[in-house]
């Protein structure tokens, strides 16, 4: 089997079934591609979808949260490349066929990093994040962002460099690939693979002074130094974090950023 798409889920019944839509349309048979739907116990109606969904393999039960769930599916996967796809996430039209060609075109490399649309709360195209190579000398310095939806990923790097921190709630996805980054390369993929839905009440949209809070433990577990330039941008977002609570100053920086071109990292709207 060549793919396993590893779907957590936590009340997700207004974006599933555009997830599984965008798995089936990737064209690859059952005996090429399964995808393992790891939901959390959802209320509201996602376990209804999945019922409808025959060839969907899943569970729902009480997790440790995102990592445990994603864990689970992992520890199930068939496929040679396991992708990790929230439920409000997608792939792109052909996503998995141009990987294909990428990994015949570098037949030793386990981590591949496509790029990633992000699209706004209300499902419009908000911007095109590159993909890139995660070297470790940026990943512990001055880039803490990964496109996490686009990092496909060989099964071999999971057995190398072992699963998701349980304890880990916030980066949990950045601590694991520093450790895999260890012992592997990275090969970027210049065309959208994923597409990643901004959601309130996720994880990035209501915890992100928690993330860099942990981008600061995991550089102290790596005994990088205070006195850099990733180091400062990071605590400078901590100790301005707030003032970003001031509704009105909020949104008057939102409207110089507009003003100079650049879009918001994190819309309201």
């Amino acid at each position: 089997m060549l793919f396993s798409i590893i779907t957590p889920s936590l009340n997700c019944k207004d974006y599933i079934s555009a997830n599984i839509e965008s798995v089936r349309k990737q064209g690859f048979g059952a005996e090429e591609l399964e995808q393992r739907v790891i939901d959390g116990g959802s209320t509201d109606g996602t376990l209804d979808v999945l019922r409808s969904e025959a060839e969907i393999e899943w569970i729902s039960e009480p997790d440790k949260g995102l990592a445990d769930a994603v864990n689970k599916g992992i520890q199930r996967a068939k496929g040679d490349w396991i992708i990790w796809l929230n439920a409000d996430d997608a792939l792109a039209d052909d996503g998995l066929k141009t990987f294909l060609r990428y990994v015949h075109l570098h037949p030793g490399i386990r981590i591949f990093c496509g790029n990633q649309a992000i699209l706004r709360y209300d499902g419009t195209v908000e911007q095109v994040v590159p993909g890139w190579d995660y070297n470790l000398k940026d990943l512990l310095g001055v880039r803490t962002g990964m496109n996490q939806a686009a990092t496909f990923v060989h099964q071999e790097v999971y057995q190398k460099a072992g699963l998701l921190d349980v304890g880990n709630r916030y980066t949990m996805d950045y601590e694991w690939l520093v450790r895999a980054m260890h012992h592997y390369k990275c090969v970027p993929i210049p065309h959208v693979l994923t597409h990643y839905r901004r959601r309130k009440g996720s994880i990035t949209h209501a915890h992100l002074t928690k993330q860099y809070e942990d981008f600061l433990a995991i550089r102290r577990r790596y005994e990088k130094s205070y006195f850099t330039l990733g180091e400062l941008r990071i605590r400078f977002y901590l100790y301005t974090d707030p003032l970003r609570q001031i509704g009105w100053l909020r949104k008057f920086v939102r409207v110089i950023k507009r003003l100079f071109g650049q879009e918001p990292a994190h819309p309201v709207n």
